[in-house]
């Protein structure tokens, strides 16, 4: 069947349409459902600071100060978040893909089981946060603060976390295969068993950190001062430390 040309398409679509009363009406009716079932939402939170499960996906909520709000298990995909207050706030199970959180404040907030894969985060404050077994991966985090974090399990494959302080962050288990962690902070973090195949580690602080069965596999670690807090590795592997 030869494919239609844009104005036949269009053309077929609206006869379809005009055909198909019924379902060109449902059609119409779910999306002005979704439309104001998301409105509905976004008021519940304003008025509440509780939304859970809701439906806010591309909402515009910078500079809102959400502190200690109930987003557990809420569609927050593409949503704007930039320097929103969202300390101590409930995501756990939260999907936050693509979203923009720049320099939102997140200090203590409970993550879990998140998605934020592909979210922007540059210079975010996640201080003491809990994001273990959470989706970071292509994530922006750079400049962002995660000190004291729990990143137990979490992915982070090819995030990028150039210049971000992780001191004494737990990424036990934690998959930062090919991520960007050139000059980082990790001072005595728990990388034990945590995957940092392909990794860029250069310029990295790596001082006291656990890295009790680490895989480093093709990692680049030239500069980056090594654990003992004294050496700086010359070369990718750390003169054969790493691997």
């Amino acid at each position: 069947m030869e494919p239609r040309p844009d104005s036949e398409t269009a053309e077929y679509r609206a006869g379809w349409l005009r055909s198909n009363p019924w379902r060109a009406a449902t059609s119409w009716i779910l999306l002005a459902l979704l439309a104001s079932g998301c409105e509905s939402d976004l008021e519940q939170l304003r008025a509440t600071n509780q939304c859970v499960r809701c439906y806010l996906n591309e909402s515009d909520l910078a500079g809102a100060d959400l502190q200690g709000a109930n987003l557990t298990w809420s569609y927050l995909e593409r949503a704007v978040l930039d320097d929103t207050n969202l300390s101590g706030v409930n995501l756990n199970g939260a999907r936050l893909s693509e979203a923009s959180l720049r320099r939102a404040v997140l200090r203590r907030a409970d993550i879990r089981k998140a998605s934020l894969a592909r979210g922007i985060l540059d210079h975010a404050d996640l201080r003491e946060a809990n994001l273990s077994e959470t989706d970071l991966s292509h994530a922006q985090l750079t400049g962002a603060r995660l000190d004291g974090a729990d990143l137990t399990a979490a992915v982070l494959r090819f995030a990028n976390l150039r210049g971000a302080s992780l001191k004494a962050a737990n990424l036990q288990q934690a998959d930062l295969t090919g991520a960007i962690l050139n000059t980082a902070d990790l001072t005595s973090a728990n990388l034990r068993w945590a995957i940092l195949a392909q990794a860029d580690l250069r310029a990295t602080n790596l001082s006291h950190a656990n890295l009790v069965n680490t895989s480093f596999s093709g990692a680049d670690l030239t500069g980056a001062m090594w654990v003992d807090a004294i050496h700086r590795c010359s070369n990718q592997s750390c003169d054969g430390k790493a691997y």
